[in-house]
């Protein structure tokens, strides 16, 4: 599948799977023409790469998990791989935790306009809002 194609299929524009390919994290094959060829291996590659950026890794934790892959498989390969997973699901975690505040925050926030004491329960809102700040700060 052509450049063109590949893009199309997954959404993704030429300029980003050029990039991708600069910073070595999709390479695409070459055919005789010069132009890019993308195969089965390059399709499963690109759906990681989305999920991965879905939840959160950053292109520089991707093209770190994609090159270890590559490596034959080692305690080292195992120990960086688990640190690179352990904190993005530490992170994740806190972001759960951030997002469960903040939808209850809301929800307690609709309850006050809906029985009309929002201004009365003014001070407990700007108390929820300060720690819903404070938890802000400290995930990110």
């Amino acid at each position: 599948m052509n450049i063109r194609q590949f893009s199309l299929k997954y959404g993704l524009s030429l300029d980003t799977l050029r990039f991708y390919e600069r910073r070595k994290i999709l390479i695409p094959d070459r055919l005789s023409n010069g132009y890019r060829s993308y195969g089965d291996l390059h399709e499963q590659k690109v759906k990681l790469i989305i999920c991965l950026k879905t939840i959160g890794f950053s292109l520089e934790e991707i093209k770190q998990l994609i090159e270890l892959e590559t490596k034959p498989p080692s305690e080292t390969c195992n120990d960086i791989s688990n640190q690179l997973i352990d904190n993005k699901i530490e992170i994740i975690d806190q972001q759960i935790a951030l997002l469960e505040y903040g939808k209850n925050t809301l929800h307690d926030v609709k309850k006050y306009i809906e029985d009309n004491s929002f201004v009365k329960n003014r001070d407990i809102i700007s108390d929820m809002i300060e720690n819903l700040y404070n938890i802000t700060k400290s995930t990110y």
